[in-house]
C-alpha cells in the first residue's frame, strides 16, 4: 500500500513539474515569433506606398554569401533581411539577434564568425 501511494504521488509532482514548464516554453516562442515575421506577413498597406520594404542587406547575415533577391526574406527590427538560401532563414529565425550582429552597420560586408 505504501508503495502504491509513493508512486502515485510521484507520478502527481512530475505532472505538476511539466504542466507548468510548457506554458512557459510556449511563451518564449511566441515572445520571439512576435520579434520575427516573414516577407509573406508584413502588412500589405505598404505596397502602396513609397515606403515599401527592400532588402537592406547585400550579404548573408548566416553564411556571409551574396544575397540572392529572389530567395527569402524576413522582416527584423523594422529592416527586411535577404538570405543566399532557404535554409539561412530558418537559423535567422532561431536566433536573430546573433546573426543581425553578423552584418556591418550598412549591411554590405559579413563581420561575424562562419
Amino acid at each position: 500500500m505504501l508503495k502504491q501511494l509513493i508512486v502515485i504521488f510521484t507520478i502527481f509532482l512530475s505532472t505538476l513539474i511539466f504542466a507548468q514548464e510548457k506554458p512557459q516554453e510556449q511563451k518564449e516562442e511566441t515572445q520571439q515569433d512576435s520579434l520575427v515575421q516573414t516577407s509573406e506577413s508584413i502588412d500589405t498597406s505598404l505596397s502602396g506606398d513609397s515606403k515599401e520594404l527592400k532588402i537592406w542587406n547585400k550579404v548573408c547575415p548566416v553564411m556571409g554569401n551574396k544575397v540572392d533577391v529572389d530567395g527569402p526574406t524576413i522582416e527584423y527590427n523594422g529592416k527586411l533581411y535577404g538570405f543566399c538560401c532557404p535554409g539561412c532563414d530558418a537559423k535567422f529565425k532561431k536566433n536573430p539577434e546573433k546573426y543581425s550582429k553578423n552584418l556591418s552597420e550598412d549591411g554590405t560586408k559579413f563581420i561575424g564568425r562562419k
